[in-house]
């Protein structure tokens, strides 16, 4: 009976071990995870790594990290949705002080549509990360609908 118990106790300090470097194996996967999460939020955003897996549009715009224009679009779509019930000639700034960039729109013209709907003509000056940018778009209502969300701009 001895034996039997002796067996039975190596089995189980076998298995805690096995148990242990698991556990282990586990929370090395789960800090590195951690680790490379918070590098790519906190450092990562000017690095060539963090920047290759940035969509090019975003890149092209000058910015260096997806949050940061996501942030800068949203502060700038509220100004278009204003601007497009402005007359012509109207402009309004906007600002973001948690990436510093800004920039001006204005509404340049307006113009019947191909389908009837009223064309709004946008012209921008931005500055993101030191770097001006002036790009121009066209945004036309479809008959009795609103203005899209999307405007392809375009280099002036």
């Amino acid at each position: 009976m001895a034996r039997y118990e002796r067996q039975s106790e190596r089995r189980a300090e076998g298995g805690g071990a096995i148990l242990l470097l698991f556990g282990m194996a586990l929370l090395v996967g789960l800090l590195a995870g951690i680790g490379a999460q918070r590098f790519v939020q906190d450092f990562g955003r000017p690095s060539a790594l963090y920047r290759g897996s940035t969509p090019k549009e975003i890149v092209d715009l000058g910015y260096h990290s997806e949050n940061d224009f996501n942030a800068d679009h949203a502060r700038e779509q509220t100004v278009i949705q204003k601007l497009l019930a402005a007359p012509v000639g109207s402009q309004m700034l906007w600002e973001n002080p948690e990436t510093g960039n800004r920039g001006v729109i204005w509404v340049a013209g307006q113009h019947a549509g191909t389908d009837g709907g009223m064309c709004r003509d946008l012209v921008r000056h931005t500055l993101v990360n030191n770097s001006y940018r002036n790009t121009a778009g066209t945004t036309c209502r479809g008959g009795n609908s609103g203005y899209p969300d999307q405007i392809a701009w375009r280099a002036e």
